[in-house]
C-alpha cells in the first residue's frame, strides 16, 4: 500500500501517541490488503481515514451513525451529491494535506518577524527620500540595497512555500468542501463541532486563497501579470509576510484543521460502507456476547478469500487450540476471527451471519515470524521477542490473541513445553486465545484451558482435498509425509519417514539428553 494512504495514521501515531495495531499485527493480518478490499471511498482523505480507523483498533462512531448509512443507501441522489463533493479531494495532491499537520511548519523568532516588518517598508522610505532629499544618489543606492535584501527574503519564503506547493491548495479545497458539506444538516450532525472548526479557519482560508492565486499565476505562466505582482511582492514583502502569518496561523489552528480532516474522512467512510455492504454476500453488526460465552461466530468468512468456506465457532469459558494438517485452513481461520473482531469494532460490520464478542478487546497476534537478518536475530529469537511483547500486554487481560504454531524455531520437546506454559498462562486474565499447532501432544497438556478443534483433509485420486471446515476434537495425524508422496518423493523415503514417525523416534534420545 502507498505510504501516502498511511500518512494520516502516521501523523496521529507520532503526534498523539495513537499506536493502534502493532506493525507485526498489520502485516500478519494483511491489513493493507484488507483496506484496499473494503475501500469504496471517494476521496484521498477518506482513504487515509479508513486506514487510520482500522489500524487504530478502537471502537469508532460508525455504530452511532447507522441511520446515516441507511439514509445514503436509500437516498441515491443524496449519496451522489456527497460523492460529488468528496470527489473534489480525490486528486493525489490531497494526500499531502497531512504535511501541514506535522509539527511546526516554521521556526520564526519574534526578532526575525520584527526585522521583516522593518525591511518591508525600507524600499518605500528610501524611494521617497530619493525624490525629497538633496542627496538622491545616496538614497538611490540604499534603495537598491534594500530591494536586494527584500529580494533575498522574498525568494527564501517562496522556497518555503514551494515545499507546500501541492498541500496548500488542497488544504484550501478541504476547508471549502467541508463548509459546503456541513451546510447539509444531516451531515453536520455527525460532528457537533464542525461549524466551530470552520469558523475558526475563516481567517486562514482568506490567506490560503491568496496563495492559490499566486500559485496559479506561476503555473499558468501569465508572465506580464506575474512579473508585475512579483515586483510588488519583493518591494513590499507582501508574500513574505503572508507566508509567515499563514504558517503561524496553520500551526495555531492545527486542531481545527484536523477536525475538518476527520469530518470529511468520517463521512467518506460512512458513504463507503453504504457501497461495501451492497457488495457483500451477507454481513452483520457485532453484538454483545451472552453471559456464558466469550465469542460466537456463525457462518463467518474471510473477506480477502474468494469463495471462502464459512465456519461456526463458539467460545465460552475456555480458549481454543486448533490442530490439523498443513494447508487445511487453521491459519486462515484464526485470521478470519481476528479480522472480523477488528472490522466489527471499527466499521460495525462483520463478515458473518452472527458475530458476538466484547468489542473492547484489543487484538494481538504472532503469525509467520521471519528472521531479522538486519539485526542478526534468528527466527527463534525474533519470535521469542514478539511473544514476550504480547505476553507483557496480555497479562493485563481482555485481549483477543491469535497465535500460529509458536516457537517453531526450537526442538520438539522444548517447543511443546514452552507452548504449554505460555498458552496456559495467557488463557487466563479474561483473554481469548486462538492458537494453532501441529503438536498434538499439546492437546492433553492444555485440555483444562482450551477447547480442542481441528481441520483435516482427504486424499482422493492422489489429490489432497480439503473441506476447510472446523471440527471439534483433535486431528488424528498430519499430512506432510503424504504430500511428499504426492509430489514424487521415492517410496523408500516416505516409508522410512512413516516408520520413524510410528516408532516415535522423532523425539529421540539426542533431544532429551
Amino acid at each position: 500500500m502507498d505510504n501516502d494512504i498511511k500518512a494520516y495514521d502516521t501523523y496521529r501515531n507520532r503526534t498523539f501517541g495513537e499506536k493502534g495495531l502493532p506493525e507485526n499485527v498489520r502485516h500478519e493480518l494483511n491489513i493493507d490488503s484488507l483496506c484496499e478490499k473494503l475501500d469504496f471511498t471517494s476521496s484521498c482523505i477518506g482513504r487515509q481515514y479508513l486506514y487510520h480507523i482500522i489500524c487504530k483498533d478502537e471502537i469508532s462512531e460508525i455504530r452511532d451513525n447507522e441511520s446515516l448509512i441507511k439514509e445514503l443507501h436509500d437516498d441515491i441522489p443524496l449519496r451522489k451529491q456527497l460523492i460529488g463533493l468528496l470527489g473534489r479531494l480525490n486528486k493525489p495532491d490531497a494526500y499531502t494535506i497531512t504535511e501541514l499537520l506535522y509539527g511546526k511548519n516554521t521556526d520564526y523568532s519574534q526578532s526575525y518577524i520584527n526585522a521583516i516588518n522593518i525591511c518591508r517598508w525600507m524600499p518605500l522610505v528610501f524611494l521617497l527620500c530619493t525624490f525629497l532629499s538633496n542627496i538622491p544618489g545616496q538614497f538611490l543606492i540604499l534603495l537598491l540595497i534594500s530591494y536586494i535584501v527584500n529580494c533575498y527574503l522574498h525568494l527564501k519564503q517562496k522556497s518555503q512555500l514551494s515545499l507546500y506547493y501541492f498541500s496548500i491548495p488542497q488544504l484550501y479545497r478541504l476547508i471549502q468542501t467541508a463548509g459546503e458539506i456541513a451546510a447539509i444538516s444531516l451531515f453536520a450532525d455527525t460532528d457537533r463541532n464542525i461549524h466551530h472548526y470552520i469558523n475558526n479557519l475563516k481567517e486562514l482560508t482568506k490567506k490560503l486563497r491568496l496563495f492559490r492565486i499566486s500559485i496559479n499565476l506561476d503555473s499558468n505562466a501569465a508572465m506580464p501579470l506575474f512579473m508585475f505582482t512579483e515586483l510588488l511582492d519583493i518591494f513590499f514583502l507582501h508574500t513574505t509576510i503572508n507566508v509567515i502569518n499563514s504558517f503561524r496561523l496553520i500551526d495555531s489552528k492545527r486542531k481545527d484543521i484536523d477536525g475538518v480532516f476527520r469530518f470529511i474522512g468520517f463521512l467518506d467512510v460512512i458513504c463507503s460502507l453504504s457501497f461495501l455492504r451492497e457488495e457483500l454476500p451477507y454481513y452483520c453488526h457485532p453484538a454483545k456476547q451472552d453471559n456464558d460465552e466469550k465469542l460466537l461466530a456463525k457462518s463467518v468468512y474471510h473477506p480477502l478469500i474468494d469463495n471462502c468456506i464459512p465456519n461456526d465457532i463458539s467460545i465460552s469459558t475456555k480458549s481454543i487450540l486448533i490442530t490439523g494438517s498443513n494447508m487445511s485452513g487453521k491459519t486462515s481461520f484464526i485470521r478470519t476471527i481476528a479480522i472480523n473482531a477488528i472490522t466489527g469494532k471499527v466499521l460495525n460490520t462483520c463478515f458473518a451471519n452472527e458475530f458476538r464478542i466484547d468489542t473492547d478487546r484489543r487484538i494481538l497476534s504472532v503469525i509467520n515470524t521471519e528472521d531479522d537478518l538486519e539485526n542478526g536475530k534468528s527466527y527463534f529469537l525474533t519470535e521469542t521477542e514478539n511473544v514476550k511483547k504480547v505476553f507483557d500486554c496480555a497479562i493485563s487481560g481482555n485481549y483477543l490473541l491469535v497465535f500460529d504454531e509458536l516457537f517453531k524455531g526450537t526442538n520438539t520437546a522444548e517447543r511443546i513445553s514452552i507452548n504449554a506454559a505460555v498458552l496456559k498462562e495467557l488463557a487466563g486474565h479474561n483473554n481469548i486465545v486462538l492458537a494453532s499447532t501441529h503438536d498434538n501432544e499439546l492437546t492433553s497438556l492444555l485440555d483444562n484451558e482450551y477447547e480442542l478443534y481441528h481441520f483435516c483433509e482427504d486424499i482422493e485420486n492422489d489429490t489432497l482435498a480439503f473441506d476447510y471446515k472446523i471440527k471439534k476434537g483433535t486431528a488424528n495425524e498430519g499430512n506432510a509425509i503424504k504430500i511428499l508422496g504426492l509430489y514424487g518423493y521415492p517410496d523408500y523415503i516416505t516409508k522410512e519417514a512413516e516408520k520413524i514417525r510410528n516408532c516415535g523416534t522423532f523425539t529421540g534420545s539426542k533431544e532429551n539428553k
